[in-house]
């Protein structure tokens, strides 16, 4: 199969989960207070670390090759997602709901990256290294999706919508893949760079709702993030 479409295929892996997510939202909708939704977010943000440190960043940076690509990727990556976060943050200061608006905001821009990278890893690593990814990021966009559901609903959007806006957001992630597969399909030599890019997002999305969660005395369910670190290094060993 071309890159492109191996690259198409990750971004319809990762849509579908993220969908999923959001149609599964229903089943949850009864749960209205936002400490609630953590129980989500701490497991997603623990398999975003595990799937950055194990996958995307870790094994290239092992192997010592192309560390400027890497280097690029992880700065770009993270100083996007910063940024966007301080933009939002900015606007949102005054408004009552400020929090769930910027949590949302952070859920749907990191995305656009993440999706590279699930993408760019069908299209560019070999399947043993692929598949644990792709399983890791299709249970956290199961995660997100849900969460991102609850949390727009929680804004005042019926079900409907709410649900609407989820699958949406998952498409955000099918553009990123296409993005990644109509580079690498002229040059393989980038796939470091779109793993990094990634997983640079990634990082920096948990560090700063970490940050976040700090600075407004919400604490991390320790049992949900260790169990969502464990899945990349989890699902190596069964399908070794």
């Amino acid at each position: 199969m071309s890159v492109l479409l191996l690259s198409f295929i990750g971004g319809i892996v990762s849509a579908v989960s993220t969908s999923a997510g959001s149609l599964i939202a229903p089943c949850f909708s009864r749960f209205e207070k936002l400490r609630q939704y953590h129980m989500s977010m701490d497991f997603a943000l623990g398999v975003m670390l595990s799937a950055a440190a194990f996958s995307l960043i870790g094994p290239e940076i092992i192997k010592g090759e192309h560390l400027n690509w890497i280097f690029g990727g992880l700065v770009l990556g993270s100083g996007f997602i910063y940024l966007t976060h301080q933009l939002i943050s900015r606007f949102n200061r005054s408004e009552v709901n400020s929090y769930k608006i910027l949590l949302i905001s952070a859920l749907v821009f990191h995305n656009l990256p993440e999706g590279m990278g699930a993408g760019a890893s069908l299209a560019g690593m070999s399947l043993d290294e692929a598949i644990p990814l792709q399983a890791a990021l299709s249970i956290q966009n199961i995660a997100e999706g849900l969460l991102l559901t609850l949390l727009l609903q929680g804004l005042g959007l019926s079900l409907k919508k709410a649900v609407l806006g989820g699958i949406a957001s998952g498409m955000v992630e099918m553009s990123g893949a296409v993005m990644a597969g109509l580079v690498l399909d002229q040059t393989l030599a980038l796939l470091p760079f779109f793993l990094a890019l990634a997983g640079g997002a990634m990082m920096t999305s948990v560090g700063l709702e970490f940050a976040e969660g700090m600075s407004l005395g919400r604490g991390v369910k320790i049992t949900h993030f260790l169990s969502g670190l464990m899945v990349i290094p989890l699902t190596n060993f069964l399908i070794g």
